[in-house]
């Protein structure tokens, strides 16, 4: 009997099933789950597009798996050979960007919040700037990279107020800023989260000045004194 392969056996069983086959091919089929005719473009574009793993099933008033699955229909076979193949891309890279994504958005917090000035760098009568807020307005304007550089104040609530605020910074910044490169200037909405530094000297004397003398106190009194001294003098070696 003459061998025949695995390819050359499935074509003489299509060929010999083709007249007795009456149900519908796989184009003629209606897919349930799409509007799309099966085998265009648009079917495959939207099959590719679903989850992949096992879909959470109810039996017997239990949900199959335990964990949250995808309720939505399976992934075609060829679709599932590739998750399984390519495990874990795309969603690996999905993971990372998402994780990259949150660290920038601190890292930008983190610079504004740097580059903010805040109401203990204005004084209170006329709204101009402090020597601290002339010294953090030139630390943004020359140290802080330039892909962060802005310069923020921090919101009365007074648009009056903002306003000479506003002012006072953009007169600071024409003297500051020798390269002549604008900067934007805005007010937020914000709250100091730190301590002016009067505030925490005064705590730090309050603290200083409550601390107790200290005492040195020893259950042999002026007789263990007295004891080490003798003890010292005749250790001392003899001048004769």
């Amino acid at each position: 009997m003459r061998k025949i392969g695995l390819v050359q056996f499935a074509l003489l069983m299509v060929v010999a099933c083709s007249g007795c086959s009456t149900g519908p091919t796989f184009f003629e089929r209606k897919d349930p789950y799409s509007h799309h005719e099966p085998g265009s473009d648009a079917w495959w574009a939207e099959k590719a597009a679903l989850p992949p793993g096992v879909r959470q099933t109810t039996y017997k008033g239990k949900q199959w798996p335990a964990r949250p699955r995808s309720n939505m229909e399976k992934q075609q076979f060829s679709h599932t050979y590739y998750s399984e193949h390519y495990w874990p891309l795309p969603y690996v890279c999905q993971d990372r960007a998402y994780v990259h994504a949150a660290m920038e958005q601190q890292t930008a917090l983190g610079w504004q919040e740097d580059t903010t000035l805040f109401n203990r760098h204005f004084e209170p009568e006329t709204q101009q700037l402090t020597r601290a807020g002339q010294r953090h307005l030139d630390y943004i304007l020359h140290v802080v990279p330039p892909e962060r550089r802005a310069v923020y104040i921090q919101s009365t609530y007074d648009p009056a107020v903002d306003s000479m605020r506003t002012e006072a910074v953009n007169a600071a910044m024409a003297e500051y800023n020798a390269s002549g490169n604008p900067v934007d200037v805005a007010v937020r909405d914000c709250q100091e989260l730190s301590r002016p530094a009067k505030e925490i000297s005064r705590i730090n004397q309050l603290y200083y000045s409550s601390i107790p003398a200290p005492r040195l106190k020893g259950s042999g009194g002026g007789s263990s004194t007295g004891a080490a001294a003798g003890g010292g003098a005749a250790a001392a070696p003899s001048s004769n």
